[in-house]
């Protein structure tokens, strides 16, 4: 048993470090721009199968362009929210039908097929005991890295300032001469690039196919619920959460009982913190 709970233990810091990427950007994009962008797990997606299709030819490149596309993706969705940014509706139609439209050219172009990268680095390692590849031990590293970096990115530089700025306030920060446009483009550019390194990371280490994309945008909302909508470093913490509970429930019930374990800790937690863990009224 002891075994089990410490398998579970060190291969949920993996996956929480991977949510925490994904649900980073999630969060970044609504507490700036305030937009629920249910194409998030779109970004996810695009990174992973173009490294896929891209990987024969080029290798490992393809990762980097991978996640280029999807930056690349995040900035012409910007564009197409522009003039709708104000109207919350018209922004959740518009990314859900971007998500199913990316979805459609998945399906026709890969079919219905489970995907894998051949990870960067081979073999593995013991951590407390328990055999881990060394492309998850490097994934949870570049995760904590750039996790850390972001922290640092938003409370220490000029950027990072006015982005926080800008959470807190458009007209205010337009004010004080801040381009309040610029700044809503850069953070989608950086949640894009969170998300879509986060799906290279996790196609190097478990399959992705449709249906996985759709439950990284699931787990992605719940966890920044869970954290307080807005709250960064509230989604890092509930990103752990999340991969402790689904791996230790994985193991001892089953992959079958960890997504109704997690919601039912979700709800939870909401009915006795309805702003979630960070959040505030």
């Amino acid at each position: 048993m002891f075994e089990i709970l410490l398998s579970a233990f060190v291969i949920g810091t993996v996956l929480g470090g991977i949510y925490a990427l994904v649900a980073s950007g999630f969060t970044l994009t609504f507490g700036v721009g305030r937009i629920f962008n249910f194409a998030h797990g779109t970004f996810f997606a695009i990174s992973a199968y173009s490294a896929y299709a891209l990987f024969q030819h080029l290798g490992y490149a393809s990762l980097l362009i991978g996640i280029a596309l999807t930056c690349a993706f995040g900035a012409f969705m910007n564009y197409l929210l522009k003039p709708i940014r104000r109207n919350e509706i018209m922004v959740i139609l518009l990314t859900l039908s971007l998500a199913l439209l990316i979805e459609q050219v998945i399906l026709i172009t890969f079919r219905d097929i489970s995907i894998t990268i051949p990870p960067i680095v081979q073999g593995s390692v013991k951590v407390f005991g328990v055999k881990l590849s060394y492309i998850k031990l490097l994934a949870f590293v570049i995760a904590l890295v750039v996790i850390l970096s972001l922290e640092l990115f938003i409370k220490k530089t000029k950027l990072g300032r006015e982005i926080n700025a800008t959470s807190q306030s458009y007209e205010s920060a337009m004010i004080v001469g801040i381009d309040v446009e610029r700044i809503l483009l850069i953070t989608l550019l950086i949640s894009s690039f969170l998300a879509g390194l986060g799906g290279v990371l996790y196609a190097q280490i478990y399959s992705v196919n449709v249906e996985t994309t759709l439950k990284v945008l699931i787990y992605a909302f719940a966890i920044v619920i869970l954290g307080g909508l807005g709250s960064i470093r509230g989604s890092i913490v509930s990103a752990f959460i999340i991969g402790y509970i689904q791996m230790f429930v994985s193991l001892l019930l089953g992959t079958r009982w960890s997504e109704l374990a997690v919601l039912i800790v979700i709800i939870a937690i909401l009915i006795v913190r309805p702003q979630g863990l960070f959040g505030v009224e």
